[in-house]
């Protein structure tokens, strides 16, 4: 008789990392296409800073109602909602291509915006999942990968849509990218259930895997703000996010017209070569999740996995990032490979803030995740409209020491950070062969 657990938590992963990688297609694709749009509408550089800002402005203001929203209903019902209105609002950018360029760009603005909500509640209803399917000694791991399909997403996005610039307007590209993400939901609503007890494929032993950490089905209270809020630990982790979200949105906004202003690519080139960072970024996920995870299990300390890879990963990217800014104009090919280096560095510490979120979350984890998503989307915001002021004074150059510097104190962030404060891992946790 064959006792081992049935693979059904495989498949929600999959599942979650398809509409991971659709929703970072969606908020992504505008930067490949950003300076092509700017001179289509007539605007400034500082405008496209509102434009591509806004939808993080929202995101991030969305993120604690939503994810009131999944602790309430749930993920499945939520994730279907999430997804359907996020491919709507992808749609409703291509509404340019009926009225004249000062309305388009209002129509874009609007767009972002309300895209920006529709996906608010993507990823904490995304982490409840995970929390509910996977083992915590394989959470860091499986984080990662969820991360690491974000950065395939804007990477897939960002040469497709490069390429896509050849054969379709760019509003076009708008429409053809909004029909997988209905699709994917019709799907996933049909297939997935909240708890592996709730799925007829699963086995007692893959029920077994998890059963030890999931909160009861009926354990929803009200939110003990006080609770949450007031502890160090919850605190520390936004703020970290803060800084760590502002510095990573660079790959997925300004980076292409970074490589056009210092190297002097054009848009196609630089859209085709932000891909490879942003792989480098996903790699580092995965690896860095592993590491974690390894960590874990070696030393039974939430601390040295959680805290101690995200501030060596974070670090090296750091000092990566200063030599960016010594590469001279021109030289693409050394720039990129430390650009990839760093993204990938950087990328080793992604697993880290969404597994400490899983530590601490407990109940009401889908909105702590939410508070710290919301604090990495205000400094994703916030960053989306400094890179242009920083340019003003500084020049295009220096962006990459902004970028740098701005990880760095995301780090710092770490160091006080202690997960262990919640709760210990047990041994049975940490021990439980889940092959």
């Amino acid at each position: 008789m064959d006792n081992r657990p049935t693979n059904v938590r495989y498949i929600v992963l999959f599942g979650l990392c398809l509409a991971a990688g659709l929703a970072y297609v969606h908020r992504g694709c505008l930067s490949v296409v950003e300076s092509t749009v700017r001179g289509d509408l007539g605007i400034t550089p500082r405008d496209m800073g509102w434009a591509l800002g806004v939808f993080f402005w929202s995101y991030a203001l969305f993120q604690i109602p939503t994810g009131l929203l999944v602790d309430r209903w749930g993920p499945r019902r939520s994730l279907c909602l999430f997804g359907v209105l996020g491919a709507i609002t992808m749609a409703m950018s291509a509404g340019t291509l009926w009225v004249d360029a000062a309305t388009g760009f209002v129509v874009l603005f609007a767009a972002r915006l309300l895209m920006g909500i529709a996906q608010a509640g993507l990823f904490p209803a995304s982490t409840r999942a995970m929390c509910n399917w996977i083992p915590l000694r394989r959470r860091a791991f499986t984080a990662g990968v969820l991360q690491s399909c974000m950065s395939l997403g804007g990477a897939a996005g960002a040469f497709v849509t490069a390429q896509l610039l050849g054969a379709v307007s760019w509003p076009w590209v708008f429409v053809i990218y909004a029909i997988p993400g209905i699709l994917w939901s019709a799907w996933f609503f049909d297939w997935f259930r909240d708890r592996p007890e709730e799925h007829a494929s699963t086995n007692d032993e893959e029920r077994d895997l998890v059963r030890v950490e999931q909160p009861p089905k009926t354990d929803y209270q009200p939110t003990a703000w006080t609770a949450l809020f007031g502890n160090p630990a919850v605190l520390l982790l936004c703020t970290q996010q803060f800084f760590r979200a502002a510095a990573a949105v660079f790959w997925f906004t300004w980076c292409p017209t970074y490589l056009q202003e210092v190297h002097g690519l054009s848009p196609k080139t630089a859209g085709s070569l932000t891909s490879l960072p942003i792989l480098g970024f996903m790699v580092g996920s995965i690896v860095g999740g592993l590491i974690a995870d390894k960590i874990l299990v070696a030393t039974n300390r939430r601390r040295a996995s959680r805290a101690g890879t995200a501030i060596t990963s974070t670090l090296i990217a750091v000092v990566l990032f200063g030599f960016v800014f010594l590469v001279p104009s021109g030289f693409v090919g050394v720039a990129m490979v430390l650009l990839i280096l760093a993204a990938t560095t950087a990328g080793g510490g992604n697993s880290c803030a969404y597994s400490t979120a899983m530590d601490l979350g407990g109940r009401n984890l889908a909105t702590i995740f939410g508070a710290m998503n919301m604090c990495g989307n205000f400094g994703a915001a916030i960053m989306s409209q400094i890179v242009p002021e920083w340019v003003r004074w500084f020049g295009w150059p220096a962006v990459a020491l902004l970028v740098g510097g701005t990880y760095a104190l995301g780090a710092i962030f770490w160091l006080p950070l202690n997960p262990d404060s919640h709760r210990r891992a047990t041994a049975d946790e940490l021990d439980y062969d889940d092959r």
